[in-house]
């Protein structure tokens, strides 16, 4: 039978297989492809408690497994990669999923995003495979997945011309995440998950919790002129959260309306995570020390703030002029002998 629980979309599983009760999420809320599943695992659950067989389990099995396992605080980018599988992965056995599947799914994905792109989420599906193997014990070996050589591509920040362009094209929501995200430089999960509960108007800070955070540690972000403008513009739109859209809160940004904006603005090769990039380019072209980037941005290690070296103006220029003279007097000394 198929029932759906309390504070979820999804529509459940329960049945009995010469005693045994089998009872689980389909993980979906389409109720026809739920009955397919439940069907489908059904059948197997006959072969396995009357033949004797090998339990075999499909891949919404080992993605629901993999959700409520993960501890990862990218899970939502792992969610946005799933959800995209869905159409390839859906209903098939972990056991069926082949290299002809594998390399289908990387030709379809070329189609809509870069190779980098496409590395993230063949990784994804790699690591789901592998626990499955070799912890699960779910299946006996994996596919062959090949991977596309990343380049050590050159930061991509924009000009201030740029980023006004942009924030014009992007609707009202994005762009108030936009700009507050270049006035503070966090990251994307910490933008959409901001609380009003993590924000004090008056003293004019933000902290971004501990688990919320790259490092584990609290992040105290100091709140520019900027940065204030853009919360006070969100003020009574929802309870809790700081950033929504049509009433609830917003939960990925790098959307098609995103993409849009990028061709509209005439820019290229650009992500989201580029605002913070152009965040902290413009904070060392300002002349802000590393170190004190280092701090505003939330890094843990001061190799990370390094990237943005070179941007600062003449910040090698001074102090070298601090050893400076030997030549010269070298040289006078010369022309006297």
């Amino acid at each position: 039978m198929l029932f759906k629980r309390k504070n979820s979309e999804n529509w459940y599983y329960k049945f009995t297989v010469k005693g045994k009760v089998l009872y689980h999420s389909t993980g979906t809320s389409d109720k026809e492809k739920a009955q397919e599943i439940a069907d489908k695992v059904k059948a197997n659950a006959h072969d396995v408690i009357k033949l004797g067989e090998k339990p075999r389990y499909l891949w919404q099995d080992a993605v629901i497994r993999w959700l409520s396992e993960s501890e990862k605080k990218s899970i939502d980018t792992d969610k946005y990669h799933l959800k995209w599988l869905r159409k390839y992965l859906d209903d098939v056995y972990l056991d069926n999923i082949d290299e002809l599947l594998i390399e289908k799914i990387i030709k379809e994905k070329l189609k809509v995003a870069g190779k980098t792109r496409v590395n993230r989420t063949t990784e994804l599906v790699r690591s789901i495979l592998n626990k499955a193997m070799k912890e699960w014990k779910w299946i006996d070996s994996t596919p062959y997945i090949r991977r596309f050589k990343e380049g050590n591509n050159r930061l991509r920040w924009l000009t201030k011309d740029e980023a006004a362009r942009l924030i014009k094209e992007l609707p009202e929501h994005t762009k108030a995440m936009a700009m507050f995200t270049l006035a503070t430089g966090l990251r994307e999960s910490n933008v959409t998950h901001l609380e009003w509960s993590q924000i004090d108007l008056l003293q004019k800070i933000a902290w971004i919790h501990a688990d919320q955070s790259k490092s584990d540690k609290v992040i105290r972000v100091a709140l520019n002129q900027d940065a204030i403008c853009v919360l006070v513009s969100q003020l009574g739109k929802h309870p809790l959260r700081v950033f929504t859209y049509r009433g609830k809160p917003v939960t990925k940004v790098g959307t098609k309306n995103w993409r849009n904006a990028l061709k509209r603005a005439g820019i290229e090769n650009f992500t989201w995570h580029g605002l913070r990039h152009t965040w902290a380019s413009w904070h060392v072209q300002s002349g802000t020390p590393l170190n004190v980037l280092q701090q505003l941005g939330g890094w843990s290690s001061y190799d990370m703030v390094l990237r943005y070296a070179h941007l600062a103006p003449d910040h090698l220029s001074d102090f070298a002029n601090n050893v400076t003279g030997i030549v010269a007097k070298s040289v006078a000394v010369e022309n006297v002998t």
